[in-house]
């Protein structure tokens, strides 16, 4: 159950890495229709903080007991 976790959770991270990555595009260049940046820059940090809450929760879950 550990290496699923671990693999589902390594999932989540590349999303959400992706999804802040092209958010973060679209807030420096404006975005598709040249307005909205502040909705790019907010979704960019929402789907930081996912990737390294799971990035915790991989290390949470890999903890040696």
């Amino acid at each position: 159950m550990k290496i699923l976790g671990t693999i589902a959770l390594a999932f989540v991270v590349l999303i959400a890495s992706l999804v802040c990555l092209l958010s973060s595009i679209c807030a420096v260049s404006g975005g598709w229709s040249g307005s909205g940046r502040a909705g790019f820059a907010f979704t960019a940090l929402v789907f930081l903080g996912v990737a390294i809450g799971a990035v915790m929760l991989i290390g949470k879950l890999n903890r040696k007991p």
